[in-house]
């Protein structure tokens, strides 16, 4: 079994005559796939790849680090969601045309970074009033919410209180909180912008866990709310926590700078323990569909029905979901026009001991029922308490699109099995055509330390494990902190990442958020192949200005390349929301088209050049 069983605008790039897409063979009954036939089984020197990225923090000139909670995951430690980290988020805040980066924090504030180009950054925090130093904060977005041409913010946090923050055009930002109506206050996790009404502008998403917290606040570090320890194995006594999460919340852009709740008529509560969501229009149709991961239970694919209202789709489409989920990404893997579907689970990785992890094989999938005590991952059969036989399976799940609305679960063939995986992120770093995969991964003390992992995408549904030979492994500065707590070293791990061309060299580079640690911040220096990249700008009247929903896709020599516009990607970070394409050895495009959120649809080419990021308004 596959999946470790437990129970948009669209820009399309054409690259001459495009190949046709590889159909994968199973049973829709049981989802049990077989791998494409360009897929093969890694060879001894399979790992070896072009891939290389340098590490560039100290020529960067960022100087931030991430800060947890000692009291909740240090000296003193108790198991709960304060042991996640925080995002990292990419957008042109200032509208200089290049991307800016801004970190999310527990302690001592967050912090943004203007982009000076060349891989140079400045620390612009001071004044631009989005520090945040009294909030844990977790995740969040931009997005252009009044479609005035810059880049509004929206950041989640635990019981902080979520902030909406109105760009005034120069990188100085009003807190809009109250007005616009989504102060939240709650346990908020991720949170992603999208159309999902087709009116013209960005309407808000934001995904809550479960309460984790007391009532008691401690004010002499930072300031937030002391956190419970859960105890896993004790059901009866956190059964509650664990299946009873905070509802999330959609709210409707009514284009006057305030929100309406909708989040009951659209019948996208879901509440439950929501990591991160996903959008796509997976099923082809026009409007906008929404994929929401739970970090212990059934995930919820929501099928936008175009009159306001969702249908979760998931048992339908793909029958079983990963059970403990924290990221979540649509993406086009195998080029063939249809966005497939990665979840990454950590939570069920979470026993996985120094004595117990060798000779673990990440592909192996254990035909296991729900376990309230998250061993089923480790093949060991628990009561049922939840009924949740055949909905749910343990381990990464990567949907393959089958292009009639349901999906075929592939992660062992796809070789996307990995342990410890927090968020997805997806770039095509190596400009063969197609997207590879970085999984932030593991965790710190008290645990032993585990890598991130980079798949390369070979082609056919297949990746390979290059993390090494890539240059991300051991980890800038070695794989431990200089931090003992309770005679154990505190390992390193990342939790969040994103891509961008931070350099301005044409090739995508890595920014990762690691928890209580510095940022590892990638420069990409693999060998330069032919590229081009697209910066929609939507009309603000039938597509939203940043286009978000948009595909672009590319025709040239002899791939056909399909890239989304997106918000909030892979656990609550945002990577740039300029889409890139590699086109190999081509020397021109033979055709670019762009299908627009709202419906309208345009052939571009002859405004994209070869090499350079286009900037493409919407219309002639």
């Amino acid at each position: 079994m596959f999946g470790r069983w437990l129970g948009c605008i669209t820009v399309t790039v054409l690259v001459a005559c495009a190949e046709e897409s590889t159909e994968t063979a199973g049973t829709k009954e049981s989802k049990v796939a077989q791998p494409p036939s360009a897929a093969s089984e890694p060879t001894a020197d399979s790992s070896e790849t072009s891939i290389r990225f340098r590490d560039a923090l100290a020529d960067s000139g960022i100087g931030w680090k991430h800060e947890f909670l000692d009291n909740e995951t240090g000296t003193t430690y108790r198991l709960n969601p304060y042991d996640h980290g925080s995002g990292v988020l990419v957008a042109d805040v200032d509208g200089d045309g290049r991307d800016d980066l801004y970190f999310l924090n527990f302690l001592g504030g967050n912090a943004l970074y203007r982009s000076l180009g060349g891989g140079k950054f400045e620390d612009i925090t001071a004044g631009s009033n989005v520090e945040m130093t009294r909030s844990i904060s977790v995740g969040g977005c931009f997005a252009d919410i009044d479609n005035d041409g810059d880049q509004d913010l929206y950041v989640t946090t635990y019981r902080n209180g979520n902030r909406l923050f109105r760009n005034a055009g120069d990188g100085t930002f009003e807190d809009v909180s109250e007005v616009a109506g989504v102060a939240h206050l709650g346990h908020s996790n991720s949170a992603t912008f999208f159309d999902y009404d087709q009116d013209g502008d960005q309407d808000l998403y934001l995904t809550n866990i479960g309460s984790f917290t007391t009532e008691t606040i401690n004010e002499q570090v930072g300031y937030y709310y002391e956190g419970v320890a859960l105890n896993f194995d004790a059901v009866a006594e956190d059964t509650d926590r664990l299946t009873e999460g905070e509802r999330n919340v959609l709210w409707r852009n009514r284009g006057d700078g305030t929100f309406e709740d909708v989040t009951d008529a659209a019948g996208v509560s879901a509440p439950s323990w929501n990591g991160d969501c996903s959008v796509s229009d997976y099923d082809g149709d026009g409007d906008l569909d929404l994929y929401v991961a739970n970090m212990f239970g059934p995930n919820h694919l929501y099928r936008n029905e175009g009159d306001g209202t969702f249908v979760d789709q998931a048992e339908t489409a793909l029958e079983r979901t990963t059970w403990g989920a924290i990221g979540c990404r649509f993406f086009d893997a195998d080029n063939d026009g249809r966005d497939d579907l990665l979840v990454a689970d950590m939570h069920s990785d979470m026993w996985i001991t120094e004595d117990n992890a060798d000779g673990l094989d990440p592909k192996a999938k254990y035909p296991t029922p729900y376990g309230p005590t998250l061993r089923g991952r480790m093949g060991q059969p628990v009561e049922d308490t939840k009924d949740l036989k055949g909905k749910v399976l343990f381990g990464n799940s990567f949907f393959h699109n089958q292009g009639d609305g349901t999906f075929v679960e592939m992660s062992g063939p796809a070789n996307l099995e990995t342990y410890w995986p927090w968020a997805v992120t997806v770039g095509d770093f190596d400009y063969d055509g197609d997207q590879d995969v970085f999984f932030p991964s593991g965790m710190s003390y008290p645990f032993f330390y585990w890598p991130n992992a980079l798949m390369e995408n070979r082609g056919g549904l297949s990746f390979v494990d290059v993390t090494e030979p890539a240059g991300l492994e051991p980890r800038p500065g070695g794989n431990e902190l200089d931090l003992i707590i309770h005679d154990r070293v505190f390992t390193k791990s990342s939790r969040t990442a994103v891509v961008l061309d931070f350099d301005e060299d044409g090739d995508l580079d890595l920014v990762v958020n690691n928890f209580n640690d510095v940022p590892h911040v990638y420069a990409n220096e693999s060998p330069k192949k032919n590229w081009v990249a697209v910066r929609l700008v939507g009309n603000g009247q039938s597509t939203p200005r940043d286009a978000t929903g948009s595909r672009v896709t590319v025709v040239a020599g002899g791939m056909r390349q399909t890239r989304a516009v997106e918000n909030a990607t892979g656990y609550l970070s945002q990577s740039t929301a300029t889409v890139y394409f590699g086109i190999g050895d081509a020397k021109k495009l033979d055709r670019v088209e762009v299908a627009w959120a709202g419906g309208a649809t345009e052939v571009v080419t002859d405004r994209v050049k070869l090499g350079s990021v286009n900037r493409i308004p919407q219309g002639p």
